[in-house]
């Protein structure tokens, strides 16, 4: 068994005992456009590309 088998072992494991603390410290090592790679079409519907109204804020004062 390859290692990565061995990690979706293991993810699949915490999902059904509704553990996601490793995955999401797993997840915070990967980059940020594999991550919007890997999400679905259908749960970009209310994404329009565009910062929000926050976002927008941050881009232009990160200390606000």
């Amino acid at each position: 068994m390859t290692l990565i088998d061995r990690v979706i072992k293991q993810i699949e494991q915490d999902v059904a005992d509704q553990d996601f603390t490793a995955i999401e410290e797993l997840l915070q090592y990967v980059p940020e456009h594999i991550l919007e790679g890997f999400l679905s079409e259908a749960l970009d519907d209310d994404y329009d590309g565009q910062p929000d109204e926050a976002q927008e804020w941050y881009d232009f004062d990160p200390d606000c």
